[in-house]
């Protein structure tokens, strides 16, 4: 029998002193019951130990078990605070991104520029599905941050977060949901980072796309965007891989192995070398 079990033992032989008090002050009298060797033990107090014994039960129940609150959750919390973190960053990011992308359109709009253009077109349309998808994925990467979080907090918040059911049970949640919920803002995080990378790269291509078929296009403002959109997404990548090293802290702290995540390592490509010069760029042509 391990300490944990025997704590529960413990817990659960003070109850049974404690009913069998409350019964001989109820048999002996108000009077009686003061020379107890219980004590004076109001019911109140009867009903204290017995929560205190079903917490302790639960809390040495394993993964599977109910998750206290004041125990692991401080891991579990600190994951949610990096996974908020990357999808944050990565909101700022695919900001970024949109801007650029409608100061490209209108630098193309200025030197004539249209969508007859096979490449331009093919670019513009490349770049504005990789800034949807970086934004989606921002979105479930905020929520999923957003679920741990309440359920790193149970006794706060409950298990219900917005229009989402974070945990089945009605006031607590299982060492395996706090896990699985880890494990995806980590996911999504990553996702996030990967997604505004992607996208930042995509509307790189566009610009490079507009500077090869006219090079004397103005493109600066463009440029402006990508820069700040890089550093945010350098910010939301650093985030995502702190995320993926506190969902294995946490894993680690509920003593199972965790699932292995792929760091985010995606470049935003904006050294800038394709199609504009036409001997380095391989996508660039009129």
């Amino acid at each position: 029998m391990n300490a944990n079990k025997l704590s529960t033992v413990f817990a659960a032989s003070l109850l049974a002193l404690a009913q069998m008090g409350a019964q001989a002050q109820s048999a002996a009298g108000a009077s009686a019951a003061s020379g107890s060797a219980f004590g004076s033990l109001t019911s109140q107090e009867v009903a204290f130990a017995a929560a205190g014994v079903a917490i302790l039960a639960s809390a040495n129940s394993g993964t599977s078990g109910p998750f206290i609150a004041n125990g692991n959750n401080t891991v579990a919390a600190a994951g949610a605070t990096s996974a908020t973190t990357a999808s944050t960053q990565a909101t700022t990011a695919n900001t970024s991104v949109s801007s650029a992308i409608a100061a490209l359109e209108t630098a193309a709009a200025a030197v004539g520029i249209t969508s007859t253009k096979s490449s331009y077109a093919s670019a513009l349309a490349t770049a504005k599905a990789a800034a949807a998808a970086a934004a989606a994925a921002a979105t479930a990467a905020a929520d999923a941050a957003s679920d741990l979080a309440a359920a790193s907090k149970v006794d706060i918040v409950g298990v219900v977060n917005g229009t989402r059911t974070v945990c089945a049970a009605a006031n607590y949640c299982t060492k395996a949901e706090i896990l699985a919920l880890n494990l995806k803002a980590a996911q999504t995080a990553v996702a996030a980072a990967n997604a505004a990378n992607y996208a930042i790269y995509a509307a790189t291509n566009l610009r490079n796309q507009i500077s090869f078929l006219v090079p004397t296009a103005s493109v600066s403002a463009a440029t402006a965007f990508l820069t700040t959109a890089s550093t945010a997404a350098a910010a939301a990548q650093t985030a995502a891989n702190d995320a993926i090293a506190k969902y294995q802290a946490t894993a680690t702290a509920f003593g199972v192995t965790a699932t292995a995540i792929t760091a985010s390592t995606g470049t935003t490509g904006t050294t800038g070398t394709l199609g504009v010069t036409g001997s380095t760029g391989t996508t660039g042509s009129n």
